[in-house]
């Protein structure tokens, strides 16, 4: 009773604690069950078709289906991973994505752009017939929604200038 009472009268106790994580469980996640991998291994495969079939088909998101190829490789082959991550095509823009934690305003309006000008050409030059370029000009929308709102916009650089950093630590 009486450690208590001196406990209550000298106000909260902060406690410092911090995690620390080995390298093994840092290492991929690959999974073991042999089926489930070849599972991940077709669906990071199919994702990955998808992927850089979206670099010239007008609304098929390249960034989104290249984040989740990687996580199905990651899940399934080490190999395939790392294959995928230093792709001279698609590996800057999954690495970009997972250091930032998103894409950069600037990365989205390019997006934007490129989309809207596609789906325009797409509907009033290629497509001659009216549900289609309806359909077409909606999911375009649809697609500028999604990047604009929904896509995570990518965190700024911590370190941009090690000096300041040093100012705000030490003040």
């Amino acid at each position: 009773m009486d450690n208590n009472s001196n406990i209550q009268q000298r106000g909260p106790v902060s406690v410092e604690m911090s995690v620390t994580i080995t390298k093994e469980k840092r290492k991929l996640e690959i999974k073991k069950n042999k089926i489930i991998r070849i599972l991940y291994v077709i669906g990071g495969t199919l994702s990955l078709v998808l992927a850089i079939l979206g670099i010239v088909v007008p609304g098929l998101p390249v960034t989104p289906l290249a984040l989740l190829s990687a996580f199905l490789y990651a899940k399934s082959s080490k190999r395939l991973y790392h294959w995928l991550l230093n792709n001279k095509l698609l590996g800057p823009r999954i690495k970009n994505y997972q250091k930032r934690k998103g894409v950069t305003r600037k990365g989205k309006i390019g997006i934007i752009a490129f989309m809207t000008i596609m789906v325009l050409f797409s509907s009033f030059i290629v497509i001659q017939n009216l549900p289609i370029r309806m359909a077409i000009l909606s999911l375009g929308l649809i697609g500028l929604v999604v990047v604009w709102f929904f896509v995570p916009t990518a965190q700024p650089d911590i370190v941009a200038n090690p000096e300041k950093e040093k100012e705000d630590l030490s003040a």
